[in-house]
């Protein structure tokens, strides 16, 4: 009994101080999940293509961002993934001119080319260009930078805690027991039904609210956790592209580059390619084929950016446990390890924090008012 009323008290002090915190971050999480799909139905006009012809190859859009930028460096390319997406590029603006110049999100047409509109990188608002960033950057770190995600990263655990002490205190001596506990007595008295409700629930999304919170927690402490990995399994870090003396009219074109990285992954499609500024970077592509955890694919290449030469593959065939384990992160937290099901889940399990808090506050305050 002591025992059961320590689990209690920890239970709810947890839920009464942070429940609307838990509610906030998970709302916006369950956002998050679709948040391609959310920015391009606030943005249509930046971020769905009205044709469904042939998409143009990426080396054509970086020739028009040529154009459109001419004093700016392209640093980053992500592909349409649907037919009705847009090419997204990252364009660091006049980088010649001074180290941290102002960077754009550019957005193009696949189809025509054309340049669609253009968004700043880093900032932040309630506008329809900027909502969706604004509600990741909330839920990554609360609008305070690396001092907001120890915070996130602190209520996460909390969270996890929350969840872990209500199961505790649900937890049934006996199989038949299960039943009452998912179990809502609709004709009984509100408070009765919000309290099944917010123990049923609370049951049943126990484990992928452990799962969220879990990853979403290592995920604001990644270093330390790849650190804790690697006393188990190695987990490489990026690699560093190794110098090689090569005359720069000899370097081979982006062009020439990404038809390589096609041609030696036929069986893939290339999702993002990272483009360096300076010859010891080195490209970097990720391919993607239907199955993958990753939404930006499972499958990382570097290119030497001088002779064009594929130098480090990292993907399912020569991950470490250690790299497997952290490449799984983000796909289970965000769902997307399970396809659209998982998305779904995860959106769901997001929407959970908010309604038990509502339901725990609302048996408290009858409970106090008994």
């Amino acid at each position: 009994m002591a025992q059961r009323r320590a689990w209690v008290f920890l239970h709810r002090w947890i839920g009464l101080n942070l429940g609307v915190w838990f509610a906030l971050v998970g709302l916006t999480g369950s956002v998050l999940v679709f948040e391609d799909e959310v920015d391009a139905f606030l943005n249509p006009a930046l971020l769905v293509e009205p044709s469904a012809a042939p998409h143009l190859l990426p080396h054509r859009i970086l020739g028009r961002a040529d154009d459109e930028f001419p004093l700016g460096h392209v640093e980053r390319l992500r592909t349409p993934k649907h037919p009705h997406d847009v090419y997204r590029l990252l364009v660091r603006l006049a980088p010649h001119m001074r180290a941290e110049s102002e960077r754009v999100e550019a957005l193009f047409s696949p189809v025509r080319g054309e340049l669609l509109g253009t968004r700043e990188a880093e900032a932040l608002g309630l506008s329809r260009p900027y909502l969706v960033k604004t509600l990741y950057e909330f839920h990554r770190n609360v609008l305070l930078g690396n001092f907001g995600s120890n915070i996130v990263g602190l209520a996460g655990f909390l969270l996890m805690s929350s969840a872990l002490t209500g199961l505790a205190m649900v937890w049934p001596r006996s199989r038949s027991g299960w039943k009452r506990i998912v179990w809502v007595k609709a004709r009984a008295g509100a408070t009765r039904i919000l309290y099944d409700i917010h123990r049923s629930w609370g049951a049943a999304l126990c484990a992928l609210l452990l799962l969220a919170t879990i990853t979403g927690s290592t995920l604001v402490y990644l270093n330390y956790a790849r650190d804790i990995v690697s006393l188990f399994s190695e987990v490489a870090p990026f690699p560093v592209v190794p110098w090689r003396q090569s005359p720069a009219d000899d370097w081979p074109s982006f062009e020439t580059v990404a038809a390589r990285v096609q041609a030696a992954y036929p069986e893939r499609a290339v999702a993002e390619i990272h483009i360096p500024s300076r010859p010891t970077a080195g490209y970097l592509f990720y391919l993607r084929k239907a199955g993958d955890a990753h939404r930006l694919g499972d499958t990382l290449v570097w290119v030497h950016p001088g002779t064009g030469e594929i130098l480090f593959e990292r993907s399912s065939r020569n991950r470490t446990a250690g790299e497997t384990f952290m490449h799984w992160l983000f796909p289970l937290h965000s769902g997307t390890a399970f396809g659209q099901a998982g998305k779904i889940a995860m959106c769901l399990t997001g929407i959970a924090p908010l309604l038990l808090a509502l339901t725990g506050l609302w048996v408290w305050l009858r409970k106090r008012r008994a």
